[in-house]
């Protein structure tokens, strides 16, 4: 497999934290970059010349630009650089209709319920398809 990388949009620090945690306990060389508002991280990758294959971990739950906003405005960007990303949505909802929401976008690979573990961080790893 080529270069694996993983940004994690979550509004709060500590998810964050816990998230590159996790990443580095499966591989400690493997990329992480934490992004508090889906809007900036939206910014990174629509501004950054160089992907690679990249897992998204992306908090649906959060102030300004929801997950949902962030899935809507990633699916308008140019197949050039959408075909670098793999977005795992994370919630804490249990709301089927929700849930449900979350599957209709291409981009996702599978949706997260907080909290996770190693084991299905790994699990999304095999299950990405670059």
């Amino acid at each position: 497999m080529d270069t694996l990388a993983f940004i994690v949009v979550d509004d709060r620090e500590l998810d964050c934290f816990i998230a590159e945690k996790l990443i580095d306990k499966i591989d400690n060389s493997l990329s992480v970059k934490s992004f508090y508002e889906a809007h900036s991280c939206l910014k990174h990758i629509d501004n950054i010349e160089s992907h690679s294959n990249t897992i998204i971990l992306l908090d649906i739950m959060m102030p300004v630009m929801t997950g949902f906003d962030f899935l809507d405005a990633f699916e308008q960007l140019d197949e050039e650089k959408k075909q670098w990303y793999r977005i795992v949505p994370i919630t804490t909802s249990l709301n089927k209709n929700e849930i449900q929401r979350i599957g209709t976008y291409p981009s996702v690979l599978k949706v997260l319920q907080k909290p996770y573990s190693v084991e299905e961080i790994k699990e999304i790893i095999e299950l990405a398809d670059f």
